[in-house]
């Protein structure tokens, strides 16, 4: 919730649709630009605390939305809203309400889906891509889970998105939500290797929270944050819901018709990309998202981490210096 990253700086808009987002809005110093950070699965603005302080301090713009399903923005029950394209019109509306023309776009995870369906949609708005984990993602004609988990397979020996389809069933929400120190363990593992074992297989998460599965905490996060974590995903907030239903939408395949019109000159950009990709994200394979990245990007640089999924919150400190140092070298160079 944008309120408990930076109260000073939340802010609740309604779109002219309806929804109301809540946003963290911190306005430029120095003729900076802005940057606008894109969440992912199961997260909020919260996620970014460690980039907001930071690039705030230093004179940059920071827009950071609780995205939808999340947080403090709504979080419908119907599938629809959360079609990429609709989502990607609501980030443009917030931009217009904020008078933000353009920023730097940064996601992570489901968030790196979004910043590629503003590519391909709304591709003025963003100065500059950058991907934390997950790389670009390309229009989808017809999205099947079960290919790409037999790909990667036959490819690196293991599904990597075993555990979609339990995010896809009536019931995960409730399990998540009434079991939440189980999912605290299982999405941030004190060891990634454990999502090897119970996430990526299929039926293996499944297996998890049946067993009641709980652990340690990596040392990259606190007890106090991660009660802040709880809050957020708490029943009383909505839990795991809102987050499921990005899933539930992309295995529908709501999102086809819009990709399927997308024209190829908005498939590839010129503009700077910046790919940092996580040596033990099991999930997102550093070698798939560099590729499907550059198939996207003709300008592209990469970093590797030695590290899981978490990349801001474990490496933090180092990725707000190799992101300081892109956005000063691509964007501020005189």
């Amino acid at each position: 919730m944008a309120s408990l990253v930076s109260p000073s700086n939340s802010r609740l808009t309604c779109l002219a649709n309806g929804t109301t987002y809540d946003s963290v809005l911190i306005e430029p110093k120095q003729n900076k630009p802005y940057i606008l950070f894109l969440h992912g699965f199961p997260a909020s603005s919260y996620e970014w605390r460690h980039q907001i302080s930071f690039f705030s301090d230093l004179g940059y713009g920071v827009f950071v939305p609780d995205l939808l399903g999340y947080g403090g923005t709504d979080k419908p029950s119907q599938l629809e809203p959360y079609k990429l394209k609709q989502m990607s019109e609501d980030v443009v509306s917030l931009l217009d309400h904020h008078d933000i023309k353009e920023a730097i776009g940064v996601g992570h995870d489901w968030g790196s889906f979004l910043l590629s369906r503003l590519a391909n949609y709304h591709p003025e708005r963003i100065l500059a891509y950058v991907f934390l984990a997950v790389g670009y993602k390309p229009p989808y004609d017809d999205f099947d889970v079960d290919v790409i988990n037999d790909l990667t397979q036959r490819r690196f020996g293991y599904p990597i998105f075993g555990y979609w389809h339990f995010f896809n069933s009536a019931e995960a929400a409730d399990i998540m939500t009434k079991q939440i120190e189980s999912s605290t363990a299982i999405i941030f593992p004190a060891n990634p290797d454990i999502w090897l074992e119970y996430l990526c297989p299929s039926g293996g998460i499944r297996k998890f929270y049946e067993k009641e599965m709980t652990g340690p905490l990596p040392d990259w996060i606190s007890e106090s944050e991660i009660a802040i974590y709880e809050q957020i995903f708490s029943a009383d907030n909505g839990g795991y819901r809102g987050g499921l239903n990005w899933y539930k939408t992309q295995m529908a395949n709501l999102n086809s018709t819009d990709e399927m019109a997308v024209p190829s000159d908005r498939r590839q950009t010129d503009k700077a990309a910046l790919l940092v990709a996580c040596t033990k994200d099991y999930v997102g394979i550093p070698s798939m998202q560099e590729e499907s990245t550059r198939m996207f990007a003709n300008d592209l640089e990469v970093e590797s981490l030695d590290c899981g999924h978490w990349v801001q919150l474990e490496k933090a400190n180092e990725v707000n210096e190799i992101l300081k140092s892109f956005i000063e070298k691509r964007l501020l160079k005189a």
